[in-house]
């Protein structure tokens, strides 16, 4: 029995004598060091497998195998008159995992103090705690509960632990040193961000492995700043402990978008101030029609009311002209100043057939005098936008095509169309087409003009891209330009 039981040992079991020479040797240790039992028995344990301490009951041994290999072997020693007896482990493979996961560890650890985003370690388990306590008392939908009580989020913010934040933290947030560290994130969070840390939560409860979106946090001195808010949920769940939170300041960079969006303003201002000013004389003219025929109705009314017998029938007819005709002029006007006014882009449903009708009539005179012919296909589609912005977009690709075909009349078709998401705005000429790369005309300071600027497209590809669109240049195979928009859909085939 007690063979047998020798041979079953799943761990290395070896016995020498006093003079060193092994006696015993179980299958286990043959599996491990690569010699059979016979050919053990009988050689000395120090040159079969290396030397034993002789003052220690149990150590970590480096052991040679049959094929020169090292293993690592837990051996313990038992020893009396008779000899020692060897029982060991193999643990190569487990150190090798320790090892593993200390390199890992390292690395995290160089990883979380080095980046340049700010890291926070944070115990949820609390909140967790809190949250099963408040389906206990019957409140099943947490997204509902979390909107209706921004007050039960701050308490989830209190009960957020912080275990942990790297360098770049404590510089971002203004804080002195782990020790001036809250041990809770609510004093972090502003109030006007208390729903981005709900959205957090409730995405964490769908069972979603992360959650990111742009809030504002709070510095230690009490200032709030523009930051990218990130959230890695672990596999067991919110509730269970530990999570990973990330956060980048992207104060600076908001600062340029929005130095950005306004040097693009002043660009598109002075543009369509300088587009007024080539079409002054065309202004004028669209103004002078309808003062000239409120002063001809204003005479003639004045005449039908002096007779003898006075016509109030062609007065008041007249005078109701004289109404239109006021309203004609005042409308003129008020384009003219939308042009003009440097004002913040109004955005909302445009009806594109009324887009493209008010920019043709803008230019109606202008168009005349250059013997231009237009052909307009549009279906009944809506826009969203800004209405001055993209009639200063079709003045400018109108008004170009027009110049191309100097000093011949030029023909131009305008047409648009509605995609699945999107829709189409084509604007094509019949002129030489593009003698130079269709990408180059949207870059600033480039132009194919003697006297132009350069900036005419690139304000306009500006302008489309910031409704969400494109615009791109092309020769038409048919001979001419075309200039393609697209937009966004909102409604496509809606009739307006």
């Amino acid at each position: 029995m007690t063979d047998r039981l020798f041979h079953l040992i799943r761990d290395t079991v070896v016995l020498w004598d006093e003079g060193g020479r092994i006696t015993a040797w179980n299958p286990a240790a043959a599996t491990l060091y690569g010699w059979t039992e016979d050919e053990a028995v009988g050689a000395t344990v120090e040159d079969l497998l290396g030397p034993v301490p002789s003052d220690l009951a149990e150590a970590v041994l480096e052991r040679r195998t049959a094929t020169g290999t090292i293993v690592l072997v837990q051996a313990s020693w038992t020893r009396d008159a008779s000899g020692v007896l060897e029982v060991g482990r193999d643990i190569t493979g487990q150190r090798q995992v320790e090892d593993r996961l200390k390199r890992s560890e390292l690395r995290y650890s160089s990883l979380f103090q080095a980046m340049a985003a700010g890291f926070w370690e944070l115990d949820f388990a609390p909140v967790g705690a809190f949250l099963r306590q408040a389906r206990s008392e019957g409140i099943t939908d947490f997204p509902r509960h979390f909107d209706e009580h921004p007050d039960f989020v701050r308490e989830m913010m209190r009960r957020t632990r912080v275990l942990d934040v790297n360098e770049t933290t404590l510089t971002m947030f203004g804080i002195g040193g782990r020790d001036s560290l809250a041990d809770t994130v609510e004093p972090y969070w502003p109030e006007t961000s208390t729903s981005v840390y709900a959205a957090a939560v409730k995405a964490a409860i769908a069972r979603r492995s992360h959650y990111m979106a742009e809030t504002r946090l709070r510095r230690k001195d009490g200032c709030e700043f523009d930051v990218l808010f990130t959230a890695a949920f672990p596999h067991e769940g919110l509730m269970q402990g530990a999570l990973l939170v990330g956060v980048i300041d992207i104060s600076e960079r908001l600062a340029a978008q929005a130095d950005l969006r306004r040097l693009r303003d002043d660009f598109a201002h002075a543009a369509r101030v300088s587009m007024l000013g080539e079409l002054a004389a065309s202004i004028a003219h669209e103004v002078n029609q309808p003062l000239a025929a409120i002063s001809t109705n204003a005479a003639a009314s004045l005449r039908w009311l002096s007779r003898d017998r006075p016509e109030i029938e062609r007065a008041v007819a007249l005078t109701s002209r004289i109404g239109a005709d006021a309203q004609r002029a005042a409308d003129v006007i008020s384009r003219v100043r939308a042009m003009a006014a440097k004002q913040a882009a109004a955005q909302g449903p445009l009806g594109l057939r009324d887009v493209i009708d008010e920019t043709l009539l803008f230019l109606r005179d202008e168009l005349q005098a250059r013997g231009a012919q237009i052909a307009v296909s549009v279906e009944p589609l809506t826009v969203h936008g800004d209405r001055t912005q993209l009639q200063q977009v079709l003045v400018n690709l109108i008004m170009n095509a027009v110049q191309a075909a100097a000093p011949a009349h030029a023909s131009l078709t305008i047409s648009a169309r509605g995609r699945d998401d999107y829709l189409e705005v084509k604007v094509a000429d019949q002129g030489p087409g593009l003698a130079v790369d269709p990408d180059s005309l949207f870059t600033s300071f480039y132009s194919t003009k003697p006297d132009g600027m350069g900036l005419g497209l690139p304000i306009c590809r500006s302008i489309i891209e910031a409704h969400g669109g494109t615009i791109t240049a092309a020769n038409a195979p048919e001979g001419g330009a075309v200039f393609v928009i697209r937009l966004p859909a909102e409604g496509a085939h809606t009739n307006v």
